[in-house]
């Protein structure tokens, strides 16, 4: 059954569309029938990184899955779409997404990836919560890590609030905020009190941060610490808002890849070995691990 693997970063310049586009060579080339989807905000760049001239970029999304006009790339088992987000569209990611769902289901593809860009909105929170599996890039820079928190606290309080008005419990969230709050040090907390103030609902109020699945793609490490760095960090974001993350790869953003940019070549079709496709190995194969292994119960 095809899986739908959203791919996004909280700030520019992490590595997303590169990335994502050598990975999604990667699985073609070992057999796996791959569609590519640029859903960026700005038109994206997808097109020009797989030799892919400007009519590549449609400015309409058509209202049937099975009649997009996919094109075709280089690469075998490789097919592409952009620009997912068409502004002349209108439309949301999320509502195509919807709207596609049981054509999507039937298609003959392994895997679907999106590639959402860097915009922080409803549209990222939506598609993340629709996805079988979503991959955040990010750095270790303060700057970077601020922004990833900033999507994490983003992404909580949007699925907070959707439950909310759902289960009717605005009253409940509020009553705990004002006569429980020496006890809320962090998101996490709040839903375990929610949980406590309304049992009934207390598999909704879980299903805030048991449904999603995130993983996360550290890139331009350079030291041992900002190593040790990305290996901590999801046991941050669960401890805080109680998003079960995994770290499935780690980057060293090396000139192999500035070059690869520079020439619009993705790296997997020149480097057979190296650093960067044992990366794209291990992110592969971390990748199908979360979703092809049965994982163990919800928190």
């Amino acid at each position: 059954m095809v899986k739908l693997i959203s791919t996004f970063s909280p700030k520019g310049g992490a590595g997303t569309s590169v990335v994502t586009a050598n990975l999604a060579i990667y699985l073609a080339q070992k057999g796996k029938k791959v569609l590519l989807m640029d859903a960026a905000p700005n038109g994206g760049t997808l097109h020009a990184y797989l030799n892919l001239p400007s009519y590549a970029v449609t400015d309409e999304v058509a209202e049937h899955f099975s009649i997009l006009p996919l094109i075709g790339s280089d690469y075998q088992n490789l097919s592409f779409f952009s620009n997912l987000s068409s502004i002349s569209n209108g439309g949301k990611v999320y509502e195509h997404l919807i709207r596609w769902e049981t054509e999507i289901k039937q298609s003959q593809f392994d895997f679907i990836f999106i590639d959402m860009g860097s915009s922080i909105d409803k549209d990222l929170f939506e598609v993340v919560g629709m996805s079988d599996f979503s991959i955040m890039f990010t750095c270790p820079d303060p700057i970077s890590i601020e922004k990833s928190n900033y999507f994490i606290k983003e992404l909580f309080y949007h699925r907070l609030k959707n439950i909310e008005q759902k289960y009717d419990l605005s009253f409940s969230v509020q009553n705990i905020k004002r006569s429980r709050k020496p006890l809320l040090f962090t998101p996490r907390n709040l839903l375990l009190l929610l949980s406590e103030a309304s049992p009934r609902h207390s598999g909704q109020i879980a299903s805030i941060v048991n449904d999603i699945n995130i993983g996360i793609v550290f890139n331009e490490i350079k030291s041992s610490s900002e190593r040790d760095i990305a290996h901590v960090y999801q046991l941050i974001i669960k401890n805080s808002y109680g998003f079960d993350t995994t770290l499935i790869g780690e980057l060293s953003y090396s000139d192999v890849i500035t070059s690869s940019i520079n020439n619009m070549r993705p790296v997997v079709t020149f480097e057979k070995n190296g650093d960067f496709v044992e990366a794209l190995d291990t992110i592969s194969s971390n990748l199908s691990q979360q979703l092809f292994q049965k994982k163990g119960g919800g928190q």
